[in-house]
C-alpha cells in the first residue's frame, strides 16, 4: 500500500507523458470548493511535474476572456494552464464546410434571452419556461453554433461559418462534446480527469483507447438514508466504465465498496494544500475564528452560529468572519441577529483574499451534513486554524485527532462542540501553539508535490488498466453485484434491454487465474447466477475478475465488470447495515474512531 506521507519529501513529481484535461461542467465568479481544488490541482502539476493542464468546459457563458483574467488576479491560474470552453472554441476557430447537413429551423421571433460577452453572446429561445433554441454568436454578429431542442428530448446541433455554411452537425449534446475533446486530443495520449459530477454522467461514455479516464468525487455519494443519490447514481452504478475512480479519503472509498463491491479500480487521492512557512506560534486574536463555507443549506450554518452563540453565553466573547455566499446568507444573518450575534459575526460574502482572512483566523468550524474531503478544512488547519468539526461523513475524522490537532465531535452535538471551542479559546498558550503545531503537521501530509507524485501513480495504474481492458458495451448491464452465500459465489446483474438478451454468461477468474462460466437465469430485467461450491471453493473467497456475455441474435457483447469483492453479509445483516444508515450511523465502523491522521492512505489499496 503507498501511503501519501511516503512521498512527502518527494519535490519534482513525474506524471505520465501525456496531455492533460480536467473536466467539469463550468467556472462560477464566486466558485466553490471544487472548482477551488481543480485549479489548486492543476498548479500542482504545473509547479510540481512541469506539466501543462487544459481546464475543460462545458457550459455556455460568452465571457471566458473576463473569467480567465478574474483568476489571474486572484492568482488561481497561472502560466500552464488554460481554461478551454467549447462555446468559445467553436465562436474562435475556423473550420471547413460540409455537406449533407439538415439546415435549422428559422426564427421568426426575437429571443427571450440574450446574454453577451467579451467573445460573443447566446440567445436562446423559450417555451413554457424551456430552451427550445440556443444561438451562440460571434462577436461580429455571425452565428457559430445553433442548438435546437427537439420534440421527444432530441437535439440537433449545428456549427457554421463566418459565410454561414455548416462544419458540423450532431444529434446529441453528448457526440458534440465528444466531437470537440476527440480534436483537441486527437491520437496523442492524454489523461482526463472529471471533476464534475454533472460533467460525469456524459464523460463515462467517453471512452477512447488513447484516454485514460479519471473521475474524481468531489461530495459525499449517499443520502442520509445509505441510499445512492439521484445525482450520482447514474455514475455510480456503472464504476468500471472508468479507469479510475478517485475519492478524497479512504473511508469514503471504503463506504463505495461496502455499497457497491468493489471493481477493482477505486482510489484515494486527497485535495492537495500549499502550507505557508511563516505562521506565527499563536494567532493575533485567539478568539476570532474564521469559517469558508458556501451558504447552503448542505453547510449547516445554522449549527455554527448557535455554536457561537453558546460559547458566548458562558462569557467567551468569540468572534467569527464567515467567508462565503450562496441562497441561504439573508436567512443566515437573520439568525445571527436573533441569537444576539449582530456585532459578534460578520459575513464577509465572497472575497478574492480569502487566504488572508484565514491565517488571522485562530479557529473554525465545520457543520456540515457530509463532506468528500473539507479543502477549506484542510487550508485552515495549513495556517494553524484549530477545527472544531462534526464526526460526518466524509473527511473530519480522517484528519482530526481529537485534542491533538483538532476537535471532533459526534454529529449535531451542540452542546460538546460549544464546550470544545471553548476550550480551545481559552487553553494556555503552550497547549494552543502545540495544537496549531499538530494542525500544520497533518496538512503537511497534503503537500503539493507529494499530492502530485501520488498522482503520477493513479495515472499509470489506470492507464495499465485501460489497456488491459477488453472492447466493452458499458450500458448493457448496470447494478452488477458478487455476494457470497453459504460458501457459494452469488451474481447478479440488471438488463438494460431484457428483450434484446437471449442469454447472459458471466466468466470469474480468481487471482490465481482459476476460471469459471455461470449462465445467468431471471424474469425481466433481472438476471442472476449460483455458481457451483465446488468452483467457488477454487475461486477461493477473494475477489475475482468479472466479464459478463450477452449473446443477441445479432451479436455477442463483452462487459467487462472488473475486480469485484463478494459481499459476505446475510441479507438480515445487509438489512440491519440499511437501518443503522437510516439512523444515521455507518455501518462497519464501529466505536467512533479519533483519529485517522496516519491512516490516510491513498494510491493502490484496492488495485488489482
Amino acid at each position: 500500500m503507498t501511503s501519501l506521507t511516503e512521498h512527502d519529501s518527494a519535490r519534482n513529481a513525474t506524471l505520465p507523458p501525456a496531455r492533460h484535461l480536467a473536466v467539469t461542467w463550468g467556472i462560477p465568479d464566486e466558485y466553490g470548493g471544487m472548482t477551488a481544488a481543480l485549479l489548486h490541482r492543476s498548479r500542482a502539476f504545473h509547479r510540481a511535474a512541469g506539466v501543462d493542464v487544459d481546464v475543460v468546459t462545458f457550459d455556455e457563458r460568452p465571457d471566458y476572456p473576463a473569467v480567465r483574467e478574474r483568476l489571474r488576479a486572484r492568482g488561481a491560474l497561472c502560466d500552464g494552464i488554460r481554461i478551454l470552453n467549447i462555446h468559445e472554441h467553436f465562436r474562435e476557430v475556423d473550420r471547413e464546410p460540409v455537406a449533407g447537413t439538415v439546415r435549422p429551423a428559422a426564427v421568426r421571433r426575437p429571443p427571450d434571452e440574450e446574454i453577451g460577452g467579451e467573445s460573443g453572446a447566446v440567445l436562446r429561445w423559450m417555451d413554457d419556461g424551456e430552451v427550445v433554441r440556443a444561438e451562440h454568436r460571434r462577436p461580429d454578429g455571425t452565428t457559430a453554433v445553433v442548438e435546437e431542442h427537439r420534440r421527444g428530448g432530441g437535439r440537433l446541433i449545428t456549427s457554421f461559418d463566418r459565410s454561414g455554411r455548416a462544419t458540423g452537425q450532431w444529434r446529441s449534446a453528448r457526440a458534440f462534446r465528444f466531437a470537440w475533446l476527440d480534436e483537441l486530443i486527437a491520437d496523442a495520449p492524454a489523461v482526463v480527469v472529471v471533476d464534475s459530477k454533472t460533467a460525469a454522467r456524459s464523460m463515462q461514455h467517453y471512452q477512447r483507447t488513447n484516454v485514460t479516464l479519471i473521475h474524481l468525487v468531489h461530495g459525499a455519494h449517499t443520502d442520509r438514508q445509505g441510499r445512492l443519490t439521484a445525482a450520482r447514481r447514474p455514475v455510480f452504478e456503472n464504476l468500471p466504465r472508468w479507469d479510475a475512480v478517485a475519492f478524497l479519503t479512504e473511508t469514503q472509498r471504503r463506504a463505495a465498496i461496502e455499497l457497491l463491491g468493489d471493481p477493482g479500480n477505486l482510489v484515494v487521492a486527497p485535495n492537495g494544500v500549499t502550507v505557508p512557512s511563516d505562521v506565527p506560534r499563536l494567532p493575533s486574536d485567539r478568539l476570532h475564528g474564521v469559517i469558508v463555507s458556501r451558504l447552503s443549506s448542505a453547510k449547516r450554518l445554522d449549527h455554527a452560529l448557535r455554536i457561537i452563540a453558546a460559547v458566548r453565553e458562558r462569557g467567551i466573547p468569540i468572534t467569527a468572519d464567515i467567508v462565503g455566499d450562496g441562497p441561504r446568507r439573508a436567512v443566515l444573518e437573520a439568525e445571527a441577529a436573533r441569537l444576539g450575534l449582530g456585532d459578534a459575526v460578520r459575513f464577509t460574502g465572497y472575497r478574492e483574499d480569502t487566504p488572508d482572512f484565514v491565517r488571522r483566523g485562530a479557529w473554525t468550524l465545520l457543520t456540515s451534513r457530509s463532506e468528500g474531503e473539507s479543502l477549506a478544512l484542510v487550508e485552515a488547519m495549513a495556517v494553524g486554524c484549530v477545527p472544531v468539526a462534526y464526526d460526518i461523513p466524509y473527511g473530519p475524522a480522517d484528519v482530526i485527532d481529537d485534542g491533538r490537532n483538532g476537535c471532533l465531535i459526534p454529529e449535531g452535538d451542540h452542546e460538546a462542540a460549544a464546550s470544545a471551542l471553548a476550550r480551545v479559546c481559552t487553553q494556555e498558550e503552550g497547549a494552543l501553539a502545540a495544537m496549531r503545531r499538530h494542525a500544520r503537521d497533518t496538512a503537511r501530509k497534503f503537500d503539493d508535490a507529494g499530492v502530485a507524485q501520488l498522482w503520477a501513480e493513479i495515472e499509470r495504474d489506470a492507464a495499465d488498466r485501460r489497456a488491459r481492458r477488453a472492447p466493452v458495451d458499458d450500458g448493457a448491464l448496470r447494478r452488477v453485484r458478487v455476494r457470497m452465500r453459504r460458501r457459494r459465489y452469488v451474481v447478479t446483474a440488471l438488463v438494460r434491454d431484457p428483450r434484446s438478451a437471449a442469454a447472459v454468461e458471466v466468466r470469474l477468474v480468481s487471482p490465481r487465474g482459476f476460471t469459471t462460466r455461470a449462465l445467468l437465469r431471471g424474469v425481466g430485467p433481472v438476471r442472476y447466477a449460483r455458481v457451483p461450491e465446488r468452483d467457488s471453493a477454487r475461486l477461493g473467497g477473494d475477489a475475482v475478475r468479472t466479464t459478463f456475455l450477452l449473446r443477441t441474435k445479432d451479436d455477442t457483447v463483452t462487459v467487462d465488470a472488473g475486480l469485484r469483492h463478494p459481499d459476505p453479509r446475510s441479507l438480515p445483516r445487509r438489512a440491519i447495515d440499511l437501518a443503522r444508515r437510516v439512523l444515521g450511523g455507518r455501518p462497519g465502523r464501529g466505536p467512533a474512531r479519533r483519529s485517522r491522521t496516519s491512516g490516510t492512505t491513498a494510491g493502490r489499496a484496492a488495485m488489482p
